[in-house]
């Protein structure tokens, strides 16, 4: 049975004491902790002179107590012996009790597993942190007639209590560990890059952005500042001008400034110039003085380039929106001439070419609409809310018209022949506005990138459950690395392409409503010079 007991303090021999000693080192000592308490119950064993010691500590899981660690014990034993938890605790009497238990006739645990072991009596020292109950200290005799003294009781303590020391510094260090790597991992996931120095101006820390942002690695740890400076040619953003060794923002944090400014550096990896956003200062420590520097890295280059693009973009929106303005006035103050000189000379007004005015008017009116249209369209596709009507129409009734009117457009130039072939009529169910602002911009473009006229080819077939919609021409045609780029927002064609007013949205607008009819746009080009071909394929059901 259990007999708890409340120990008197009895003297230890002198050899007790250096086995005590001599198991202090490898217990208390080290980060192994399957090394430290492998030496515990090593020692508990020899120390006790006993068959066998165990280390059981508390499984959550399992709701029990199991054994971490034992010498002595066979190991089916020490795999699959457990002691309920309320077991335990019913037994426990407090932080300072120990138990000696007769296993002959109250078996901890599995009671089969004592038997088979051959355990008779049993010396328990619980493990405590603070009131709560996380473990024993088990000491184990063979012998029913062995009995342990106060001195095998109080050394026994000694070692619980080192058991507990060891275990509690293990579980705070596994803490420390766990948050140590918590902040690594957070430190990693923060948006702007950081970089570290230690006095003495070394980078000592990093993080991912910063390793992805200007290419540095765990092999720079430890670089000079003036070496960090010089490998990425560190320049002030506003003049261009080198940045010296002992200017730069960590450096100047060792110093004790705090500063922000935009640099330039030169990116070792490709040579591109990045414009960054550095903000840094010092670290002080307790008693005030400064143990690092940290600066914060903000990436500039996509944002600068995006203001670069939106310049250029605006200017090229103005320049667009500007062009039918120009003849549209023009043509307007000619009908106003006309109109006076008619009216002062009482004559007639040439009707063939007042309509000739009227309709040149009416195209650069239709030019400007299709832009501001096509703007509109790029605009709510990148708010999500382009929508598209489902009506049932004739698709070739749009594609006749569309193509017509070019045809009528160009016919006074007469550089241009169109080929129109579409059946008597293809019904379909889908936004007939959408697609005809997809005709409009898809010929569109074959007339204005064929300059030398040539044949506009626009065939609608049915064929394979689609509607296959076929535009080509013969006009400068693609450069075969613009072929994957074309078609993105604002993207427009390199080489001869370039020398064409634009603004790199009405391919953009096709492809989005080609897509919105569950369809696809594809571009074909054999290379500058050789013309270009538009295939849209809308599903028919």
């Amino acid at each position: 049975m259990a007999r708890p007991m409340r120990r008197a303090v009895p003297m230890l021999t002198k050899d007790r004491l250096k086995q005590l000693r001599d198991a202090t080192v490898p217990v208390m000592r080290g980060l192994d902790s399957e090394a430290r308490t492998r030496a515990l119950v090593q020692a508990a064993r020899g120390i006790e002179a006993a068959d066998a010691a165990a280390l059981m500590l508390r499984d959550d899981t399992a709701d029990a107590l199991v054994i971490v660690a034992q010498d002595g014990l066979s190991k089916a034993y020490a795999a699959t012996q457990r002691i309920p938890m309320d077991r335990a605790r019913a037994m426990y009497r407090g932080p300072d009790v120990h138990v000696v238990i007769d296993l002959a006739s109250r078996p901890l645990g599995d009671a089969a597993l004592v038997r088979a072991e051959g355990l008779a009596t049993v010396l328990a020292v619980p493990i405590v942190d603070g009131d709560e109950l996380i473990g024993a200290l088990s000491v184990y005799a063979k012998d029913p007639a062995r009995s342990f003294d106060e001195a095998d009781i109080e050394a026994a303590h000694v070692l619980a209590a080192m058991a507990a020391a060891s275990v509690l510094n293990t579980r705070a260090h596994a803490q420390v560990v766990e948050q140590r790597e918590l902040l690594r991992a957070l430190f990693d996931e923060l948006g702007d890059g950081v970089l570290v120095a230690q006095p003495g101006g070394t980078l000592t820390g990093l993080n991912r952005t910063a390793r992805d942002l200007i290419g540095l690695t765990d092999a720079d740890l430890g670089l000079s500042l003036t070496d960090l400076a010089g490998k990425f040619q560190l320049r002030d953003g506003a003049d261009g001008a080198l940045v010296s060794p002992t200017d730069t923002p960590l450096a100047r944090a060792l110093a004790g400034d705090r500063s922000s400014g935009v640099y330039a550096i030169v990116d070792p990896r490709d040579g591109a110039r990045r414009e960054l956003e550095v903000n840094a200062g010092p670290v002080r420590g307790a008693a005030g003085g400064i143990v690092a520097a940290v600066a914060t890295i903000h990436d500039l280059t996509g944002i600068r380039r995006t203001e670069r693009e939106k310049e250029q973009f605006l200017s090229i929106i103005s320049h667009e929106l500007r062009t039918p303005l120009t003849p549209l006035k023009a043509v307007a103050q000619l009908l106003r001439s006309r109109l006076r000189r008619a009216r002062d000379a009482g004559t007639p007004i040439d009707e063939a070419s007042f309509e000739r005015n009227l309709a040149a008017i009416e195209r650069q009116v239709d030019r400007m609409n299709n832009l501001v249209n096509d703007l509109l369209s790029v605009s709510r596709a990148e708010r999500g809310t382009l929508r598209m009507e489902t009506l049932p129409f004739d698709l070739s009734a749009v594609v006749r018209d569309v193509a017509q009117r070019y045809v009528a457009a160009t016919e006074e130039e007469g550089r241009y022949r169109f080929s129109i072939e579409a059946p008597a009529e293809l019904r379909y169910e889908g936004d007939p506005s959408r697609l005809e602002q997809l005709l409009l911009n898809l010929i569109g473009n074959a007339v204005k990138y064929s300059p030398s006229g040539g044949e506009v080819r626009v065939i609608l077939e049915p064929r394979d459950g689609q509607a296959l919609l076929t535009i080509g021409d013969d006009g400068i045609g693609i450069l075969p690395e613009d072929l994957p780029r074309l078609g993105a927002p604002y993207v427009r064609g390199t080489g001869r392409a370039a020398t064409f007013a634009g603004m790199g949205v009405g391919l953009y607008v096709a492809k989005l409503v080609a897509e919105a009819h569950r369809g696809s746009l594809a571009l074909e080009s054999e290379g500058e010079g050789k013309g270009t071909t538009v295939r849209v394929r809308l599903p028919i059901s």
